[in-house]
């Protein structure tokens, strides 16, 4: 599929099948994220794939408006630290962008694999972060919620309408500028 298409079909989507995901699969979707481009090739990404013993208490580090979540068979952890890459003056600390390129690089693998690949911010990070054992000085940035696709009979109704409802994006003339800021491309 031609990579703009595989962007049009990912979609944060909530209903997930409790399955379990074949390790081969699995890492496919950590070399996507591996393979990601970063400042000076530094590579300032931590993952974390759960699936394991420590998933029970990881999901109950995950917020009330995650619940959905705790069905996932496959919860992977995106932890960084700003001393890992490069630190640009203006406060351009590369880290956690280049730990976004990645994420993004294991979200495309799975939306081609057929999955669901779901970040979440809601969650207890010092709670999370204690069940994956990430050292202190670590940033739990945020947990990747991955399974196959399920049930939408198990969602709340604000969730179901968001997973049916059209895919909301901004105007492109919000986003996108031509030679100067404000300056509308089309």
């Amino acid at each position: 599929m031609p990579l703009l298409g595989v962007l049009e079909s990912r979609h944060a989507r909530r209903a997930i099948a409790p399955d379990p995901i074949d390790d081969e699969v699995l890492w496919r979707l950590v070399e996507a994220a591996r393979l990601a481009p970063s400042c000076f090739n530094n590579q300032p990404w931590r993952m974390v794939v759960v699936s394991g013993a420590p998933l029970e208490e990881l999901r109950t580090s995950l917020s009330e408006g995650n619940k959905w979540a705790t069905r996932a068979p496959v919860i992977i952890a995106f932890a960084t630290k700003p001393s890992l890459d490069c630190r640009m003056d203006g406060g351009r600390d590369y880290a956690s962008f280049d730990l976004g390129l990645a994420q993004m690089a294991l979200m495309l693998q799975a939306t081609e694999e057929g999955l669901i690949a779901h970040p979440v911010a809601g969650f207890s990070a010092p709670k999370a972060a204690k069940t994956i054992g990430l050292p202190e000085d670590f940033v739990l940035w945020d947990l990747v919620i991955v399974g196959k696709p399920g049930d939408e009979g198990l969602l709340a109704e604000w969730q179901l309408e968001r997973e049916r409802g059209p895919r909301q994006r901004k105007p492109f003339g919000e986003q996108v500028f031509r030679d100067r800021f404000g300056t509308a491309w089309i």
